[in-house]
């Protein structure tokens, strides 16, 4: 049986996202059971080769530019909790891993111990439905026609005298990926992932780390966690340009890692950085290579910095407590009708091996732990304890592709035949 991880993870050497990112969310409706879910949701699959394909079920012989779109579906907990689910919860989906629901009158902590929190004015998380469609391409009307279309074939599979359907579209969130590889912050962004040759180490679901027989159906597949976090650019803004490096831990033109303070105070960048005639360590190709991924530093400030928390230099990566994730992440911009007139945020996407790995990021005391984003949490900078918010949550099964099956996970739903 061959098994590898589904597309959408672009994990190898030389596989590069595409430009645009969606992920949609769909509820199972009342009183269906795992196998009518199956079959609704298999009719969404194969809609979704068609158009990986360029094929449109309403432009019957005419072709249209696909936008190189690739699609993941992964599986949250509620889903093994179906009536006739033929797989029981897997051990990772434990409570400790999972985000807990925003407070019904608004906020409240993403996970305990953590320094997340839920926006004031998120009252409902529709990011814990039973499935998550990710949809990536190089043209934003690949990923959007993938959404209009999921709705077309859910609004034919609702019986019209009862209004009901086995799936419910509940809820999408987009995002883009910015070409100068800086996020909203104007820092550059996912310098620090992981090489391209040992991403999969952190990724893949490994068969001898599964304790119980029933799980080793996940193995080959990985864990996908989702985090749309809104950024309040008007506090950092507040900040001047050396309070701001010393949260991230970077120099903010030239991306390089900080290394110590000066007597003074002044940050200071590792020695040779950015290699002599570059400007930024975004140059690649040559000797700035080996400054993406800071090294471990003595200087106690430093060391509280954004890009030291998430990552604490522990090897080997394939060990769960090495807490290395493989990050994709997507900007957005959406309109608001108060001050400032935008929200901007990120889709945060990671694939590991198990959520664990996330959950204690997010929350052990040397890593992330009570900070919102970075520094010293015993004496915050004002308004960095809510610089970012939690606007949507979720943990979901990615489970690998299968010959013998009709959609990755479809074992969930059918019996073995």
């Amino acid at each position: 049986m061959v098994e590898k991880l589904q597309e959408g993870i672009y994990h190898a050497p030389g596989m590069r996202p595409g430009k645009f990112f969606t992920i949609i969310f769909l509820r199972v409706g009342e009183g269906f059971d795992a196998p009518q879910v199956g079959e609704a949701f298999l009719k969404l699959w194969e809609v979704y080769q068609g158009l990986k394909n360029g094929k449109i079920r309403d432009l019957p012989g005419h072709p249209v530019p696909s936008g190189d779109l690739s699609v993941l579906v992964g599986y949250g907990p509620n889903v093994f909790q179906l009536s006739n689910s033929q797989r029981p919860l897997p051990q990772a989906f434990d409570s400790r891993n999972l985000f807990r629901s925003p407070r019904p009158t608004g906020g409240g902590s993403l996970i305990p111990g953590s320094g997340l929190e839920y926006a004031d004015d998120i009252r409902s998380n529709f990011a814990t439905e039973e499935i998550a469609i990710q949809f990536i391409a190089e043209t934003q009307l690949a990923v959007n026609r993938a959404v209009v279309e999921t709705w077309k074939v859910l609004r034919e599979i609702t019986d019209a005298d009862t209004n009901t359907a086995p799936l419910l579209l509940t809820s999408f969130h987009s995002g883009f990926q910015r070409e100068d590889h800086r996020s909203w912050i104007d820092f550059h962004d996912g310098l620090s992932n992981m090489k391209s040759d040992e991403r999969e180490k952190a990724i893949v679901v490994k068969s001898g780390s599964l304790s119980e027989p029933d799980d080793q159906w996940t193995a080959g597949g990985t864990y996908l966690a989702f985090l749309r976090i809104g950024v309040d650019l008007d506090v950092w803004q507040k900040l001047d340009r050396q309070q701001q490096e010393l949260l991230v831990g970077r120099d903010k033109l030239s991306g390089c890692p900080l290394e110590k303070l000066t007597d003074e105070g002044k940050p200071v960048v590792t020695t040779g950085c950015p290699f002599m005639g570059t400007k930024e360590v975004s140059e690649l190709g040559d000797e700035n290579i080996k400054f993406l991924e800071p090294k471990k530093v003595s200087d106690a400030a430093i060391d509280k910095s954004h890009v030291q928390r998430a990552n604490r230099h522990v090897d080997p990566i394939d060990d769960r407590n090495s807490l290395r994730i493989f990050r994709q992440g997507y900007e957005f911009l959406e309109p608001l009708e108060s001050y400032p007139g935008f929200r901007a945020g990120l889709n945060f996407v990671s694939f590991q091996d198990t959520p664990e790995r996330l959950r204690r990021m997010l929350t052990q005391s040397k890593w992330l732990g009570s900070t919102n984003f970075g520094g010293d949490p015993a004496v915050p900078i004002p308004g960095m304890d809510q610089f970012l918010s939690v606007r949507a949550a979720g943990v979901f099964l990615v489970p690998p592709v299968l010959d013998s099956e009709v959609f990755p996970g479809a074992s969930i739903f059918f019996e073995a035949t």
